[in-house]
């Protein structure tokens, strides 16, 4: 994994304020104005305050007044826009930005393949090709780890490893056909790159914490395999040092992974996300057969009763937390100079 000098602990472990320590400065003589989608999501609302502390001007997408009120109270310039917009809106709103940071996407909404080929793949073509008709000189893509996950099982993968299309993750499936797109859409006036972080997690996590958090409160909640199995971790904080880097060394058409310093076992994982909630990690644990069945059964039931989102357990989640997980971002700390700002050690 490329071990680094240790860095902070996480400060949200202890639920403080937002921090952008240890974050590069840029203060370009001409301040650059990026663009933002997800602007007020959870890693949008770290990343807007980082790129105005790096001396970026921010103008953000907003879907709605409470989306706007969200990014303007961080400093950004909200603009009221969506990626069902026609491209010649989208192409109007960014003309005058320089970058942009495509950070926008459905996640666990539910709504089956065709909502996340919509938003996430449709969009993101789209995006693609409003923002290189606005000027925009480089396009940076949050895309995800996970979508290693499908194949052989995932020890010391690195960017050579292809991603996957699992048929039954309409969220990966789309995240991997994102990322061929962006990548594909490299040319010398308009670098594309992505970034793939892991689990996101710290900074006041109201999505993967949340989730663990509400399933172990209502009993639901239960390991694999002992939750034996090594995984890599993202801090949003270093997911985000991750994209600053890559908007200013970022080489078109690449990908690169992002993580925290080492490995840790799910179960420790887990368990230390639980605690910043007042809650201990269950000592329940099923086999990965056990577990790829109820996950079925359950997929099953939510799509027969049209239940809504998605049910607490599914193969995705089997997929990403029943096997090891363990994957290198040594290209990240050769090219773009990255180490991570935030431990994931207490």
């Amino acid at each position: 994994m490329g071990a680094g000098p240790s860095a902070p602990r996480d400060p949200e472990m202890t639920d403080t304020a937002s921090t952008t320590t240890g974050f590069m400065q840029v203060h370009p003589e001409a301040p650059q104005t990026v663009f933002v989608t997800g602007g007020s999501g959870f890693l949008g609302r770290r990343l807007i305050p980082a790129l105005m502390s790096a001396g970026y001007r921010v103008r953000a997408m907003a879907r709605s007044d409470e989306s706007a009120a969200t990014v303007e109270q961080l400093g950004a310039a909200a603009v009221r826009c969506d990626l069902a917009d026609s491209s010649t809106v989208l192409t109007g709103q960014m003309r005058g930005c320089e970058m942009i940071v495509h950070a926008a996407g459905r996640f666990r909404e539910g709504g089956g393949h065709a909502a996340y080929e919509r938003d996430n793949i449709a969009g993101t073509q789209k995006l693609l090709a409003a923002a290189e008709s606005a000027g925009v000189r480089r396009f940076v893509y949050v895309g995800a780890a996970g979508c290693l996950v499908g194949g052989k099982p995932v020890r010391d993968a690195d960017e050579s490893w292809p991603l996957q299309e699992l048929p039954f993750s309409p969220y990966f499936r789309s995240k991997t056909i994102a990322d061929h797109a962006v990548r594909a859409a490299n040319n010398p006036g308009f670098a594309t790159c992505v970034v793939r972080p892991g689990v996101i997690w710290g900074g006041r996590d109201d999505v993967f914490t949340k989730s663990i958090a509400e399933a172990t409160r209502a009993g639901k909640m239960m390991f694999i395999d002992g939750g034996a199995h090594s995984m890599v971790t993202s801090h949003v904080d270093n997911t985000i040092r991750g994209i600053l880097l890559a908007l200013q060394k970022g080489v078109g058409g690449e990908a690169y992974f992002v993580f925290d310093d080492g490995t840790v076992r799910t179960r420790d994982f887990f368990a230390r996300l639980l605690r910043t909630q007042g809650l201990e990690a269950p000592d329940r644990s099923i086999p990965y057969g056990v577990a790829w069945t109820m996950a079925s059964l359950a997929e099953a039931a939510w799509k027969v009763f049209h239940r809504p989102g998605s049910p607490p357990v599914n193969r995705e989640l089997v997929k990403l937390t029943g096997g090891p997980f363990v994957v290198s971002d040594r290209k990240a700390r050769a090219e773009l100079g990255y180490t991570p700002v935030i431990s994931r050690e207490a």
